[in-house]
């Protein structure tokens, strides 16, 4: 038991410690994006009907170097501007799954023919998903966001009547997006990403190893569901996981199972759906979810049986190296100290994002069913 617990404490180490500075870089950029974008043309283009939108969200999404627990405050401040939710889903999906990094590094590992089956996934995958959710997602107008400061929770402004002042100085704008994105978004980002980490801990904690083993090295549609939750569940980087896939293949796994975890382990984890389910909505995060583990499920099946029919790995070490070279070059790399003072960062997030939840609940609780002469109450 001791041995599982110092696995969950190193997980969720390694969790925090790895997407901290691009969690708190994305709510720096994610602040500016609120507080910009509303007047900006980049807004009209990710509105606009038509295919024009999906595909820039994508395309955009595709070179950005960040992990799927770093883009959750781009999409949501991408979300509370007014973007729609097609556009948003999908680069939230394409952000972590596609970057120049990971597709040198799998043309390294892994060939070119599953390397082309991972990012034509990577890019219709999104697009359908975002497709789905325009479709059948709740609208922005209609969808209350968990946990929004307003008039009524205690905090002194109420964002929903806050307009960015056209007329306001351009450095006062910048501190007012700074402030939007690392005070008002932060902590409650930063507290769902905690309750996320810490179920991501205990499932590689007491997850069997044994069991993890057998399903990922099957063909069958079993394990191909359980490689999409496996996947899903747990915190790895689009560049990260792939020598985990070149593993994997070289012990016999199906080029299907390679697919589906590629693309599940990227797209999404814990972390990153506790706080979507949070802050966008459940119903769209169900989507999302399903969605994802659905069509990568589809993929590993045509790949398995059409695409890749006895497909047998070949390693060539010399061009291998010199595409990881040439990866890790394109890899942004975060030094030690920024690392460590991102993670502090991170960490006093999640512990002022917590004690506002709690003070919230406490100070509901005690004005339940009395009268209240706020906002609230006309």
């Amino acid at each position: 038991m001791s041995v599982a617990w110092q696995q969950f404490a190193t997980t969720v180490w390694q969790i925090v410690s790895e997407s901290a500075f691009w969690v708190i870089a994305s709510l720096v950029v994610g602040g500016l994006v609120h507080e910009f974008l509303p007047s900006s043309r980049f807004r009209e283009l990710l509105n606009r009907k038509g295919q024009g939108a999906m595909l820039g969200a994508i395309l955009f999404g595709a070179i950005l170097p960040i992990c799927s627990c770093g883009v959750i405050p781009l999409a949501i401040s991408l979300y509370r501007s007014g973007v729609r939710l097609g556009p948003v889903m999908a680069f939230a999906a394409a952000t972590p799954i596609i970057n120049p990094a990971a597709v040198i590094m799998s043309l390294a590992l892994l060939g070119p023919q599953i390397t082309l089956a991972y990012v034509t996934l990577g890019l219709v995958l999104p697009y359908c998903l975002g497709l789905i959710v325009e479709r059948w997602g709740t609208p922005l107008s209609a969808e209350s966001v968990a946990e929004t400061p307003d008039c009524c929770s205690g905090t002194p402004v109420c964002e929903s009547t806050v307009t960015p002042a056209s007329s306001a100085g351009l450095v006062s704008r910048i501190a007012a997006g700074l402030r939007w994105g690392i005070a008002d978004l932060g902590p409650t980002i930063a507290f769902y990403m905690t309750l996320g980490v810490l179920l991501a801990g205990l499932i590689a904690a007491f997850l069997p190893p044994a069991w993890v083993d057998s399903y990922l090295r099957e063909s069958t549609g079993t394990a191909l569901l359980a490689a999409g939750v496996f996947g899903a569940s747990i915190y790895v980087c689009a560049v990260a996981h792939i020598p985990l896939v070149a593993s994997l293949l070289a012990t016999g796994a199906a080029p299907g199972i390679s697919i589906v975890f590629l693309v599940t382990g990227t797209a999404t984890n814990l972390p990153e759906l506790v706080a979507l389910y949070n802050t966008i909505g459940r119903r769209t995060v169900v989507m999302y979810a399903a969605s994802l583990i659905v069509g990568a499920m589809l993929a590993g099946v045509i790949v398995n049986a059409w695409l890749l029919p006895g497909f047998e790995p070949v390693f060539d070490p010399v061009r291998s190296l010199d595409l990881v070279d040439a990866g890790e070059r394109l890899q942004p790399t975060i030094g030690n100290v920024l690392s460590l003072v991102s993670t502090a960062g991170l960490v006093a997030l999640a512990g002022f994002g917590t004690w506002r939840w709690v003070a919230l609940r406490i100070r509901r609780r005690s004005t339940a069913g009395g009268s209240d002469d706020s906002c609230c109450s006309g």
